[in-house]
């Protein structure tokens, strides 16, 4: 924490003892009155209170940094959270869309982004990578499943996101769950894959008939960013 000084003194001490603020917060058993002076004239009106803790957390940050565990990094920008979690490579069930049993394929390693702010909708992006990333400028690739855009986006359709209380943690354990458990359709279905370019689903198909255990990482296509470009570090 870096402590503030300030060098007051003399004629300077003098003035600063009878200058007049200009804006005044006044807390009453009521309500919240804000006093603004312009010269000569005075305004007063009400605030909201939480109106006031937003303007006086709108610059306060913290960030994490590269965590060790599943959860990377966790970011607050004022009322902004930001967090990225990790998910080992794995086998997974997965339906897709008039399917009735799930496919059981091997998923690589990823990465999700979740951005939130006051009470607007969840921010999700997410990718696939070749390992877990150790160092912020980790190359990102497109992860190989439907319904994810090239921008990383996610298209969810009808599927609910994380519940009030997930949507609060730093941790998208739900977030995880939502995603992979809902049915996937045929968008953003390219691009996806190195031998399946037209169609990832094809590609998925392909990987259980022959049993494979761990998704080829020479099939991944690069997403053409890093994981701080993805954050918005390198604006």
């Amino acid at each position: 924490m870096t402590n503030l000084a300030f060098d007051v003194s003399g004629r300077a001490l003098e003035q600063v003892l009878t200058e007049h603020p200009s804006l005044v917060l006044r807390f009453y058993s009521y309500g919240v009155m804000l006093e603004k002076c312009e010269g000569n004239r005075v305004t007063e009106y009400p605030v909201d209170p939480a109106q006031i803790a937003l303007a006086l957390s709108a610059k306060v940050g913290f960030d994490t940094g590269l965590l060790t565990g599943n959860t990377l990094l966790v970011r607050y920008e004022g009322v902004k959270k930001t967090v990225v979690e990790y998910r080992p490579p794995a086998k997974t069930g997965l339906y897709l869309e008039s399917s009735e049993a799930p496919l059981r394929v091997p998923l690589p390693g990823m990465l999700m982004i979740r951005v939130t702010a006051e009470d607007k909708s969840p921010q999700y992006q997410i990718y696939a990578v070749k390992k877990r990333p150790d160092q912020i400028d980790t190359p990102l690739f497109h992860l190989p499943l439907p319904n994810v855009f090239t921008s990383g986006s996610i298209c969810w359709g009808t599927v609910p996101s994380a519940s009030e209380a997930a949507l609060k943690r730093a941790s998208l354990v739900e977030d995880w769950v939502v995603f992979l458990g809902s049915r996937f359709g045929d968008h953003g279905c390219n691009g996806k894959s190195k031998s399946h370019p037209q169609d990832i689903r094809q590609k998925l198909i392909d990987l259980e008939q022959r049993h494979v255990h761990v998704y080829p990482k020479s099939d991944l296509v690069p997403a053409q960013r890093t994981l701080a470009e993805a954050l918005g570090d390198n604006r």
